[in-house]
């Protein structure tokens, strides 16, 4: 009786087992996962802080499509759409119905490289739905941008509102808010091409040039063939350093002040994006600035704004899912976490003209870049040589001991440790050489 019971069950599994396997077999497309370049923000970071992820005003692509506080955005985009379109008939000898069925027809023979880019259970439309949307966000987008390269906004609900305008630019950097970047593109040449010379990626760039993390005007595209997935992958491309040597995560247990004690004078640098450079002096820690060869961590230069910490998180969040991309900004963002202990080490760098910021208190900074890498698995570290060079410096005998002194006397400043601490080493050393001189 019980085999018969285990054979009935057996069948069971396996006729269950088939249905799975046709089911697969059907899917009318196959979505690698190499391919996958927007989905829905894993649950690990949303639950830290879900309103860094979430549409305020405006949803693009089928993720947030059904969000009842978006709706009303979506008049907007269809009168952004036939702007976009008028426009592009002054500057062309087609019709809008023509502009219109080139778009649409343009979009239909993409639809298959469209869904591959969205993970398979995000995509609940069916090609006419998908298609329609795409033309129309990626059109209310082009114009978007349109409007505020050429400064045509008088009179228009978006950049007339000064709200609105930073919820989209906020908005347009989720990762759930994204359209693949070669629907923009295809219908950036149909539309717009012959308006201007100025490329897709220059109107991106300009539109967001104020949303950037690093506090100078040295970020700048990326030349070359690189294809961009989205527009927040197309930033992200912005931040690569010129030095893209990687190496493993190692074990950072030193905060910006226990460095600083150690002898090791922070500086921003403005040459080379999110670079990080070590110099070293042979000096005694605390002197080498009296002969201009002190020993420095060169770290950019940062802006800090309320926009910071949801751009920061998405690119973070683009870098943890999609698995072809490198962790230039996710490397950063788990050195500054470990550099920033306290509000003291927060307002170090403040003082070293490092960290810019405009929130608040230097607190929500320190809160910022502690909290930013909960829930992140850094598969590469980009700073593994510099560190150790650093390292090195801080297990030397003196900067060790001035380390120490840090961790027990905390209340007292770590330039005072560091003065004394120099103070005393050169005393005894100055009394080692006049011993040694006058038994020679």
């Amino acid at each position: 009786m019980g085999t018969e019971l285990d054979r009935d069950n057996g069948k069971k599994v396996e006729e269950s087992i088939r249905l799975l396997i046709e089911g697969e077999s059907a899917r009318t497309y196959s979505s690698k996962q190499a391919n996958v370049t927007i989905c829905m923000v894993p649950n690990t970071l949303r639950n830290i802080n879900p309103h860094a992820y979430t549409p305020r005003v405006t949803s693009v692509g089928p993720l947030h499509k059904e969000d009842q506080h978006l709706r009303a955005m979506e008049e907007h985009k269809v009168t952004y759409m036939y702007r976009l379109f008028c426009r592009t008939v002054e500057s062309t000898n087609k019709d809008i119905e023509q502009i219109t069925c080139t778009c649409v027809q343009a979009v239909l023979g993409l639809l298959t490289r469209v869904k591959a880019c969205y993970a398979p259970c995000s995509t609940i439309y069916d090609d006419f739905m998908l298609a329609e949307m795409m033309v129309i966000d990626g059109c209310f987008i082009l114009e978007l941008l349109y409007r505020f390269e050429y400064g045509i906004g008088e009179g228009d609900p978006i950049f007339d509102n000064i709200l609105v305008l930073r919820d989209i630019k906020h908005d347009l950097l989720l990762l759930e808010n994204q359209m693949p970047f070669f629907v923009l593109e295809i219908l950036f040449r149909i539309t717009m091409k012959r308006m201007k010379s100025t490329s897709l990626t220059d109107l991106v760039f300009y539109f967001f040039k104020d949303m950037s993390i690093l506090n100078n005007s040295k970020l700048t595209k990326k030349e070359g063939t690189l294809e961009h997935c989205h527009i927040l992958g197309f930033l992200q491309s912005c931040y690569r350093p010129k030095a893209t040597k990687r190496g493993l995560v190692p074990n950072i247990s030193y905060s910006a002040t226990e460095i600083a004690g150690a002898g090791v004078k922070f500086k921003a640098q403005t040459d080379d994006l999110l670079s990080v450079n070590f110099k070293q002096s042979s000096l005694v820690p605390g002197l080498g600035a009296l002969f201009g060869r002190e020993t420095c961590l060169e770290i950019p230069e940062l802006s800090i704004k309320d926009s910071t910490h949801s751009f920061l998180r998405n690119l973070i969040a683009y870098e943890q899912c999609y698995p072809l991309s490198r962790h230039y900004v996710t490397s950063f963002a788990f050195l500054m976490d470990r550099l920033i202990d306290t509000k003291d080490d927060a307002s170090l760098l403040v003082r070293s003209k490092v960290l810019h910021h405009k929130l608040g208190a230097v607190e929500d900074v320190t809160e910022l870049f502690n909290n930013i890498c909960n829930g992140v698995v850094l598969r590469d570290f980009y700073y593994t040589e510099e560190w150790k060079q650093l390292d090195d410096h801080c297990n030397r005998f003196w900067p060790s001991i001035l380390i120490s002194l840090r961790r027990i006397y905390r209340s007292t400043t770590w330039k005072t440790l560091t003065v004394i601490g120099a103070a005393i080493l050169f005393t005894l050393t100055s009394l080692q050489t006049i011993y040694t001189v006058r038994n020679v």
